[in-house]
């Protein structure tokens, strides 16, 4: 597979395809290709450049993605009738809801990366469009798609953290596919070298299992380098050193192990009611990047020595895009930020080159100082109205295309000097996932639903059941404490515990033998959790069914299994078959809750009296 895109350079179009590159006028626009043979896929990103010394025309109309993707095609059904499997379809998903759903709505919460199967088959050449919301690229759908007719089929995925589109319709051989950035109509200025979005495409066949072969594809190549996921304990910011190191040593007495101990908001700037994550001042000091000393006197050596005692590294919060009016380096350097009329908050604009350098030493000064282990970075607000403020009319997506890829310059550079950090990629929760930014960062906290103190389990399960088909990494946190269903509904390939994150909360000796036990059953399990993946119940929100995981490592030979009996469901037991094993192995069971064990094939009848109640059992296939 080739890259095939297309746009128009002033009043003419222009479409090309293997590897063809636009010449004109010392202006150039070439595809960068490269070949995943292993997996049949291919990548490509398409470069402008004016080498000239005058301005070039406006580029408009522009898909980095044009192309037909071949395939076997049923002949569309007249009016009446309805479409069914097998037939063309792009299967989305829809990525992060609205927030205002997270505390009085679990159903709409719910439907964050749910399935949505977009036929195209009824009426030839009908057009589906599908793009983002608010200048992130998960917010509304995901970036993922799946193209498929007749049991073959591409899947798909577009490279930019902002604002994208995509469209998809029947061709004369196939699905034709168009895929860019959401706003872009632009000319070059003398010299001007940018990047507009990625495409990744791999194709699968029937015979194929296409939802690992993808986890696949993306564990081995775009992935950054590991020792592990994150797994993390998390301290509100506004919790005083001595109440942080308190926590800290209560863990470290109970022998309760986390990778990195992760201090959320609220540590920074000189708020003065800064204890709760849902009240107080904390929240407008984002800006004012210096460490509070009123509730941190030693500036966080002392909590981030504790850490390292435990043998755990420190992970620390900031949202660096966002910052206030009133805080000082807004007056400084004001040049360094967009404004948008009628708020407060201005947006750092790493477009500045200045504004992008003063980021980078800030950052990577606490990296240092802290020893930090990983830099979560967060966003919690739209961005695509204050790039709308810089474009103008000839140069619009500029300002967006500047600001994004000095994000990725940004994370390169912190990474390139502090070997071995992590970069955990937030963005109000699962707001900026897709293939550029699963290659540089984690994602640790895929919503924001599960900040929550009593979350619905049910949702966590459905959040995972659908966004685990895609991506091998992916993250959820938990509040909740004495309560195996919730826990163990929350287990993911990254995963992090807040059971004592708030000043109100507490744990006492029952309490933290209870996080040492769950802590260590995911510590021994959480290898699998890259591993293939398969969904054997329901993907969505349904108190009367069952929830049902196995992954399952195809090297080892082996696996867990996690099922959940839920809350009005009626059903005593379910029968699964486990995939990725054969016919006739022998395979050897362990259950985690009662510690018997016992041996038979590939066919399992799990129990579960109680509604509302879960089992974990591990498995190896016997040699």
């Amino acid at each position: 597979m080739r890259a095939a895109f297309s746009f128009n350079y002033g009043d003419t179009h222009f479409s090309l395809k293997d590897g063809a590159v636009f010449e004109m006028g010392g202006v150039r626009v070439e595809a960068r290709e490269k070949s995943y043979g292993d997996f049949d896929a291919a990548e490509w990103v398409l470069n402008f450049e004016n080498r000239s010394n005058a301005d070039s025309l406006v580029f408009s109309d522009i898909f980095d993605c044009d192309i037909e993707l071949p395939l076997r095609l049923k002949e569309p059904k007249g009016p009446g009738y309805m479409p069914k499997d097998g037939d063309l379809c792009v299967n989305v998903r829809k990525g992060i809801q609205e927030g205002r759903y997270y505390h009085d709505d679990d159903i709409a919460s719910a439907t964050e990366f749910t399935l949505c199967k977009e036929y195209l088959d009824k009426v030839k050449n009908k057009v589906k469009s599908f793009s983002s919301k608010s200048g992130r690229s998960s917010h509304g759908y995901l970036p993922f798609f799946d193209i498929t007719s007749s049991g073959e089929g591409y899947m798909l995925a577009i490279g930019w953290t902002g604002g994208w589109r995509a469209s998809f319709s029947r061709g004369e051989k196939g699905a034709v596919v168009r895929t860019g950035l959401n706003k872009a109509r632009f000319y070059l200025e003398a010299g001007e070298k940018l990047r507009t979005t990625s495409v990744v495409i791999m194709k699968y066949d029937e015979s194929e299992d296409k939802y690992n072969k993808f986890r696949r594809f993306l564990k081995k190549y775009f992935t950054p380098e590991l020792k592990e996921p994150l797994m993390a304990f998390e301290l509100w910011g506004g919790l005083d050193s001595v109440e942080m190191k308190k926590r800290l040593g209560e863990l470290k007495d109970n022998k309760i192990a986390f990778d990195q101990i992760w201090i959320d908001a609220a540590w920074y700037g000189q708020c003065d009611d800064c204890v709760s994550a849902y009240k107080g001042d904390w929240s407008k000091f984002t800006g004012q990047w210096e460490v509070n000393r009123r509730i941190h006197p030693e500036l966080l050596q002392d909590v981030s020595r504790a850490a390292r005692d435990m043998g755990a590294g420190l992970m620390l919060w900031l949202e660096p895009e966002r910052a206030y009016d009133f805080a000082p380096i807004c007056k400084e350097h004001p040049d360094w930020f967009i404004k948008k009329e009628g708020s407060q908050a201005m947006m750092l604009y790493y477009g500045n080159r200045d504004a992008l350098e003063y980021i980078f030493k800030l950052i990577d000064g606490y990296v240092k100082r802290l020893k930090l282990s990983c830099y979560r970075q967060d966003c919690n607000f739209d961005l695509d109205k204050y790039f709308e403020i810089v474009d103008t009319p000839d140069r619009v997506g500029i300002a967006e295309i500047k600001h994004i890829t000095g994000m990725y310059e940004l994370w390169e550079r912190l990474c390139e000097a502090n070997p071995g950090l992590m970069i955990d990629n937030c963005a109000s929760g699962g707001r900026r996932i897709d293939i550029e930014s699963i290659r540089r960062t984690q994602i640790f906290f895929r919503s924001d639903y599960q900040c929550n103190f009593n979350e619905e389990a049910e949702v966590l399960q459905v959040h995972n059941s659908n966004l685990s088909l895609l991506l091998p990494y992916n993250g959820c946190t938990t509040k909740t404490k004495r309560d195996a269903y919730s826990v163990r509904s929350s287990y993911s390939s990254c995963w992090g515990g807040a059971f004592y994150n708030a000043v109100f909360q507490s744990c006492d000796g029952e309490d933290l033998k209870w996080i040492k036990k769950y802590t260590d059953e995911y510590r021994s399990i959480r290898r699998y959790m890259s591993c293939d993946f398969y969904n054997h119940c329901s993907a969505v929100f349904d108190p009367t069914s069952w929830c049902l995981w196995q992954y399952h490592d195809p090297e080892k030979n082996s696996g867990v299994i996690l099922a959940f009996r839920r809350k009005e469901s009626p059903f005593e037991y379910m029968n699964m078959t486990l995939k990725g094993v054969k016919d006739f192995d022998i395979i050897s069971y362990e259950d985690a809750d009662d510690g018997t064990s016992f041996e038979g094939d590939g066919n399992l009848s799990i129990i579960l009296p109680e509604k509302r109640s879960c089992k974990l059992i591990r498995y190896k296939v016997k040699s």
